[in-house]
C-alpha cells in the first residue's frame, strides 16, 4: 500500500485558496478531503462505560492518590515549621525597636500619619516640571 500523500495532493490541487485548475486536481482534492474525514471519524466515537471492576480500580487509585497527597502535605508542613523555627530563633514576637536605633529618614514626627510630599519633585518623576529644574 503506498503511503498517504495528502499534503502533496493538496499542493497539486493548489493551496492558494483558489479552485483547482483541472479535473485531476479537483479529484485529488476531493479524495484527500474524504480520507481526512474518514480518519477523523474514530476520534468522535464514544467509549463504552467502564465495568464495575474498572470503576473500583479507579476509586482505589483516587483514594491512594489522596492519601499520598495528604502525606506530602504533612511532610511539607513539618519541613516549613522546622525552617521557620530555625529562621526566627533570635526574634521575639511583639518586640519594639528602640527609638535610638531607627534611622532618621525612617523616623516620623509625632502625631503625623501618612506620607508627606516635599516641595521638590522626586528623582523618579517623569514630568516636564522635574526636567526643567
Amino acid at each position: 500500500m503506498p503511503p498517504l500523500r495528502i499534503l502533496a495532493n493538496l499542493r497539486a490541487a493548489g493551496t492558494t485558496g483558489a479552485a483547482p485548475r483541472n479535473r485531476r486536481g479537483l479529484q485529488r482534492l476531493l479524495v484527500s478531503c474524504a480520507m481526512l474525514s474518514c480518519a477523523a471519524a474514530p476520534v468522535q466515537a464514544k467509549l463504552p462505560p467502564p465495568t464495575p471492576e474498572q470503576q473500583q480500580a479507579a476509586e482505589a487509585k483516587k483514594a491512594k492518590e489522596a492519601e499520598t497527597a495528604k502525606q506530602q502535605a504533612e511532610a511539607l508542613a513539618t519541613v516549613q515549621d522546622r525552617i521557620a523555627a530555625r529562621f526566627g530563633k533570635g526574634a521575639t514576637a511583639g518586640a519594639a525597636t528602640e527609638p535610638g536605633k531607627i534611622p532618621q529618614k525612617a523616623a516620623e514626627a509625632p502625631r503625623s500619619a501618612g506620607p508627606h510630599g516635599g516641595t521638590s519633585p522626586s528623582a523618579e518623576a517623569h514630568s516636564g516640571e522635574a526636567a526643567r529644574r
